[in-house]
Order: C-alpha cells, then sequence, then structure tokens
C-alpha cells in the first residue's frame, strides 16, 4: 500500500518534518510504503480558474508543472495525509495551492451527495485521508473551524475512511508519537463519520464612526471579469453613492512584484472599509488570497483595532450555504489582525447568476439582489453591519437547485463538444 504525504509546512517550520517522520514508522508497521513530499519545494502555480482542466486537456490541468505529476501520485496513493499549519483555521498557503488543483481530479458535471450539489467523481476510487494540523497556540475556534473544512475536503475528495485533528508542534516525542497515533486510528472508525460542526464566527459589530474611505479587494483569477468583480463592483458603487471614497485593487496583480503587494498592504492599512470578494475554492479561500491575508496579519501585528472587514463569497455550486466555511475563515482572520467584522455575503451559484458582467447592467432574477445589495451599502455606510435580512435574501438560489445542476451540465457537455473534446470528458488520465 501507499501513503502519500503533503507537507505544507513553511520554510522555517519543522513540524511538518517531524511529523512525516513519526508517521513513517507507524504506517511501515501497517504496510505501508510513504513517500514524504515538501510542497514548498516543488514548482506549482496558482489555479487560474480556466476549467481547462475539464474543457481542453480533461483530467489534466493546463499548466505544466509539478501540479500534474502530484495528482498522478495522489490518484494512485491508498492514503493521503496533509500536514498543514492552521492558518486562520483554514490550510497554509502551501498545500493549498496544489489543493487548488484538485478540480482537475473530478468531473464538471454535478451530483447530489446528502443532498449537496457536488462534482461527479472521475475515478472510481480515492484514497483515504488523513488531515493533521498544529499551531502555535491554542484556539479553539480556530481549531474546530481546521476540523469542520477537513470533514467538507473528505466529502469533495471522495475519501472512503478519513481522520483529521490538531497535534501540539511542540511536543516532546513520545506525546507527538501518541497524538499521531490517536488520528491513524481515527482511519479504523466507520465511513460515515458524523460532520464536523462549524464553529460560531464573531459576532458583528458597528463602527464607531461612519467610513469614509472603502476599498474592495477582487479575490478572483479572472480579475476584472470575474464574478467576484461583478459583486462586489456593485456594491462599492452603492457605497460610491453614498459619498464614500472607494477603490479597487485585484490581488492576482498584487502578487507580481513587492511594489504592487506594498500597494496594497498600504491601501488597506489607509481604508476605514476592507471588502474581500472571492470565489470558492476547495471549500475555502483559494490559495493566492490565504498568502495576502498572511501578509496583511502581520504588518497588523500589534496596531490598534481599526477598520472594517466584510467577505463576500461566491460559489459554483447553488447552495449558498457551501461558502460558509471560507467565510468563517474571514471572520477569524479579521478577529487575529486587528479589523472589526461587518459580516459577510454568501451567494450560491454566482458564475451563473452574473457570468462576470456588471451587475448594473443585469434583471430579471438579479434584480432581487441588487436591491438587497443596496440594503447592504445604506448599513456599511452608517458605519453598521451587514443586514441579516439582506443577508438572507443575497443567500436565496436564484434557481431551483434541480435546474441548475441540469442546465449546468447542459452547458458543460456543449462547452467541451464546441473545443471538440467532449468524447474525452470523463477521462481518467492518471490510470
Amino acid at each position: 500500500m501507499k501513503a502519500l504525504i503533503f507537507d505544507g509546512s513553511p520554510e522555517g517550520d519543522s513540524t511538518g518534518e517531524r511529523v512525516a517522520g513519526v508517521l513513517a514508522e507507524l504506517l511501515a508497521v501497517k504496510g505501508y510504503e510513504t513517500e514524504h513530499v515538501v510542497l514548498r519545494k516543488k514548482t506549482i502555480g496558482n489555479c487560474s480558474g480556466c476549467f481547462g482542466c475539464w474543457l481542453k486537456t480533461p483530467g489534466i490541468c493546463v499548466i505544466d508543472d509539478d501540479n500534474r505529476e502530484l495528482s498522478r501520485r495522489f490518484i494512485g496513493s491508498d492514503l493521503l495525509i496533509m500536514l498543514t499549519p492552521v492558518t486562520f483555521g483554514s490550510y497554509s498557503p502551501e498545500l493549498k495551492r496544489m489543493l487548488d488543483h484538485f478540480i482537475a481530479n473530478v468531473s464538471p458535471f454535478f451530483k447530489t451527495v446528502n443532498g449537496e450539489t457536488h462534482h461527479r467523481n472521475r475515478y472510481a476510487d480515492y484514497p483515504d485521508l488523513l488531515v493533521t494540523g498544529w499551531l502555535d497556540h491554542r484556539n479553539e475556534v480556530e481549531e474546530a473551524l481546521f476540523r469542520h473544512l477537513a470533514w467538507r475536503n473528505s466529502i469533495n475528495f471522495y475519501a472512503q475512511r478519513s481522520s483529521w485533528g490538531i497535534i501540539e508542534p511542540s511536543a516532546a516525542s513520545a506525546i507527538m508519537r501518541e497524538q499521531v497515533t490517536g488520528l491513524l486510528h481515527g482511519l479504523d472508525k466507520p465511513a460515515a463519520l458524523p460532520g464536523e460542526k462549524l464553529p460560531d464566527v464573531a459576532a458583528t459589530s458597528a463602527m464607531e464612526v461612519s467610513p469614509r474611505k472603502a476599498l474592495l479587494l477582487v479575490g478572483s483569477p479572472r480579475m476584472a471579469h470575474s464574478t467576484s468583480a461583478s459583486l462586489g463592483g456593485y456594491l462599492l458603487d452603492r457605497l460610491e453613492a453614498q459619498g464614500i471614497e472607494t477603490e479597487t485593487i485585484h490581488i492576482y496583480k498584487a502578487l507580481h512584484g513587492p511594489g504592487k503587494l506594498r500597494q496594497l498592504l498600504d491601501a488597506v492599512d489607509n481604508a476605514d472599509l476592507c471588502i474581500l470578494s472571492f470565489p470558492l475554492y476547495i471549500d475555502t479561500i483559494p490559495a493566492p488570497l490565504l498568502s495576502v491575508l498572511q501578509k496583511i496579519h502581520e504588518c497588523r501585528k500589534g496596531k490598534a483595532l481599526r477598520g472594517g472587514f466584510v467577505a463576500i463569497a461566491n460559489s459554483g455550486f447553488i447552495e449558498s450555504s457551501q461558502n460558509e466555511t471560507a467565510l468563517a475563515v474571514c471572520s477569524a482572520f479579521a478577529g487575529a489582525s486587528g479589523f472589526r467584522w461587518m459580516g459577510s455575503i454568501t451567494i450560491g451559484g454566482g458564475e451563473g447568476l452574473a457570468h462576470g458582467r456588471p451587475l448594473a447592467e443585469l434583471g430579471g432574477p438579479v434584480i432581487p439582489y441588487k436591491k438587497a445589495f443596496d440594503r447592504v451599502a445604506l448599513s456599511l455606510a452608517a458605519g453598521n453591519p451587514v443586514p441579516e435580512d439582506a443577508r438572507r435574501q443575497l443567500a436565496r438560489p436564484f434557481v431551483p437547485a434541480w435546474i441548475y445542476r441540469l442546465v449546468g451540465s447542459m452547458d458543460w457537455k456543449k462547452r467541451a463538444r464546441h473545443n471538440g473534446v467532449l468524447h474525452k470528458i470523463d477521462d481518467r488520465p492518471y490510470l
């Protein structure tokens, strides 16, 4: 049997190496051959959200780097082990960058799992899953959020058996061995594990004074042509109509050089209200956003509470509830970084709703969403959180789930046929 370790440790963190060594010993007794992959040493580009892995080279990412070979090893393994420091309740950017490419390992077509929309499995069998995280200091909310995310991943990765938990990075060798042994024993539990409850996020609160400057951070690789830009841009326009100075920065552009990243960090410092708008990637925030949030957190260490933070998430699944894990990560980030958490907006099937077009130009089913955004803008402009009634309206599906799944699958077939790959769309290249 083969066990594959994806080590998401950043440079200077030796915890992954320690845990991997313990795992190799324990798994050898169980008959596993273990491969330890340190992800930061691999060449892995950011997922571009182009869907080329479905519509151009089915089952293979169009980015020709180490992500292809690592996906091959993943499919050929019996057990995938993910090692990572907990980052605002999520994974490290090093681990998440690889996981964002896992979309190639499922089908574009939809199926229902436990009443939710998910992508159909591309392969008949997938590895079991063990997710191990650590924090320098105990944080019950982030630990619970991490466990919830691991559980969500186990569903989308089609793991037959799964286990997850937190270990102490500074523990003595004997204690660490005991903790890792306990996590491995979790794989022997029944396959149908109970779901991990999403922890309660920080309550929203009003600002002491109304904001004068609002900053929109667009977290989609499609940048100005993305649904994230469409949703966030509409809200920003409504805030500008209230007399608030506004600015938009595309996170993926800011990653192209230290100068642009510095401009982003300065803009965050100068804003009274920051709005992050992003697509859901593998149950949480895309890897580049996690990197930027870490940078913002580092820059705000030791500073007094200043500014409000709002997050907008849109998912390719019609159920807006699937965004809640990512939005809880945003709340954890805000609390850890000296922002006042002012709430979130969750939208299901965002691409089907907006198609990356300016929201102001759309009518029909979009009208109730625009009216809800108008109420959000009025509240934020007054320094108040996202109103709960507007959030509920924005969270409602714009079509019944069964219609969304049917039309969505038809659209994938149409686009694949246009590209001449419909006959290959269910290929299993790593078998």
